[in-house]
């Protein structure tokens, strides 16, 4: 999938080196992107690079049972789609930090979540998105809206799904240690042990800022990294190589098991990890209590050949160039490069088409603060 391909097709658009100066187009009418037939983004993959980091921060705070400890969880006070300032904020730092303007320079701006939520649009029959979008000096910066959807399913809204949202940070914190394996003493370490009762605090976040480009689209991408396997690196080493995703899973007991994971998990575990460069993703497979039943470890790159070939999956290949050929048409539908304005971007029932529409001098992505900081 990292091959270059000089002979894809352009199906949407033939632009291949785009102006620094947008030409205005009628703003009135609904703009939309067709998902269907997907056979037009078969053929030979478009580029993508590898992701290289070019900094990171964190949020900071004031047979396992992955329920113990609920009673004393702290969620997050924003349960619903992150905003994207906290991410332009450490544009702004690296860009008074760095000479070089064009290390924080790209087509499209945002968290990896949206990225995540457009590559798996092909295969998507039932969960709708809605984005909004700025243009400034010739960048689009990309935020999720907070609808009826994500409030329901964000954290659940019954007491059973809010308790399978918190297994997941659970194995999280069960899986993860603050020291080097290789100075762990022995299997009665403090730190070991501890796990089991350390409160979950999902308030406690590490993001990596990435940069990658997917076919002619420059993409600049923040994400909430779970662990890594080893001591992170110094710079000019990619530390992206040493990150693990961590998830959970229904363990696995027939065929219809198999094919939901593989149908339904697996896109999203793949197109996650990929879009920053997370090799390697472990999984923990719990039963209906919440009980962990085994692990398994999935490298990212290898995900796609799980499901080659199988009747009612999905391709890997589709999702790159869907995301390529969408990124491409949504860069000359965007072009109104105004800081205090803002587009909708929709996917919504009956799931055949993006919707893009300008709604004016509102809701804009940017804060007060990133208008004159981020004038690259």
């Amino acid at each position: 999938m990292s091959q270059s391909n000089k002979t894809l097709k352009r199906t949407l658009s033939n632009i291949t080196d785009y102006p620094q100066k947008r030409t205005k187009v009628d703003t009135k009418n609904l703009k939309q992107f067709s998902v269907h037939p997907l056979a037009r983004f078969n053929g030979p993959c478009t580029t993508f690079k590898q992701p290289v980091e070019i900094m990171s921060f964190s949020y900071d705070n004031e047979h396992c049972d992955l329920s113990h400890g609920y009673e004393t969880f702290v969620q997050r006070e924003q349960s619903g789609p992150e905003p994207i300032h906290s991410l332009l904020d450490s544009l702004d730092n690296i860009q008074k930090k760095y000479a070089d303007k064009n290390l924080i320079k790209a087509d499209l701006i945002t968290w990896r979540g949206v990225f995540t939520k457009i590559l798996c649009t092909p295969y998507n029959r039932n969960e709708p998105w809605e984005l909004g979008a700025t243009l400034w000096n010739n960048t689009i910066f990309i935020e999720e809206h907070d609808t009826e959807y994500t409030k329901e399913h964000s954290t659940g809204t019954t007491p059973r799904q809010k308790l399978m949202s918190y297994w997941g940070y659970k194995f999280e914190n069960l899986s993860t240690i603050t020291k080097l394996p290789s100075e762990i003493i022995s299997s009665d370490d403090p730190e070991l042990i501890n796990r089991k009762t350390t409160i979950v605090n999902t308030n406690v976040q590490y993001c990596s800022v990435a940069k990658t480009s997917l076919g002619n689209n420059k993409l600049i991408m923040g994400a909430e990294i779970d662990c890594l396997c080893d001591v992170k690196p110094e710079k000019p080493a990619n530390p992206v190589e040493k990150y693990i995703e961590l998830k959970t899973s229904k363990v696995i007991e027939n065929e219809k098991d198999t094919f939901n994971f593989e149908r339904y998990k697996l896109i999203k575990f793949w197109a996650q990890s990929f879009l920053i460069g997370v090799p390697k993703i472990i999984v923990g497979f719990r039963d209906d209590k919440g009980r962990v039943m085994n692990v398994q470890e999935f490298k990212t790159m290898e995900i796609p050949r799980i499901v080659k070939g199988k009747n009612g999956m999905w391709n890997a290949t589709v999702c790159l160039n869907f995301a390529n050929e969408f990124f491409e048409w949504l860069r000359t539908v965007i072009v109104i490069d105004d800081p205090n304005s803002s587009y909708t971007i929709s996917f919504q029932s009956p799931f055949k088409d993006i919707k893009v529409e300008f709604v004016g001098k509102k809701n804009s992505v940017l804060a007060e603060r990133h208008i004159e900081s981020l004038k690259f």
